[in-house]
């Protein structure tokens, strides 16, 4: 029943009760973001133990300095910035960064009816494995950039704040990346631009 009340607070409002102490609306955060955040730090490191670290150590940072947090209204921003700065810490201090193994290996998928299901899976996973050879050609950051925008379903500016770029940079570094997936498989860039709509409700 709690847990019902914590969903219907707005970003600010659940930001605020962290700040003043509130363990359970911590602890909905958590639940709620740490599925996303996982899966984002996967796509920056290949060590599954080390993002759960880095998340961990996130949370751990942010009740331990509750008192200095600034309010925010968009907790997913903030978030994906903090994990990604600790992710670049650790692994500078390791000396290993990867970026981004595949696109397009997630789980969140709609639920069709299984007469549907059937029809479509071959299709949908052809589609699926075409996209990720392609997009696996790109640079690093231009895939970065596709998995933010597009699929975690982030505004223009959130993403350049999050990869330290101006918008301009990111509108073009984000215009390539677009323009190579049109060039080699037009058919795919519908695929891709539904990503940000199935998740934009995150």
């Amino acid at each position: 029943m709690e847990e019902i009340w914590y969903t219907d607070l707005s970003d600010q409002e659940l930001w605020s009760r962290l700040i003043n102490g509130d363990e359970g609306a911590l602890a909905f955060i958590y639940n709620t973001w740490f599925p996303s955040l996982y899966k984002y730090g996967m796509k920056l490191h290949a060590d599954s133990s080390r993002i759960k670290d880095c998340i961990h150590d996130l949370f751990a940072t942010l009740w331990h300095s509750r008192a200095n947090l600034s309010v925010t209204d968009n907790i997913r921003f903030y978030l994906f910035a903090s994990l990604k700065r600790n992710i670049i810490k650790h692994s500078r201090r390791e000396g290993i960064f990867r970026l981004f193994g595949t696109l397009g290996t997630d789980n969140h998928s709609y639920m069709p009816s299984h007469e549907q299901k059937i029809i479509d899976d071959q299709s949908h996973d052809e589609r699926k494995q075409k996209l990720s050879r392609v997009i696996d050609k790109l640079p690093k950051r231009q895939k970065e950039i596709l998995y933010l925008r597009y699929y975690e379903g982030l505004s223009t500016e959130e993403t350049a704040e999050i990869m330290s770029l101006s918008v301009n940079s990111t509108y073009v570094l984000l215009s390539k990346a677009l323009n190579y997936l049109k060039n080699h498989s037009g058919e795919l860039m519908v695929l891709i631009i539904s990503w940000g709509d199935q998740h934009n409700s995150f």
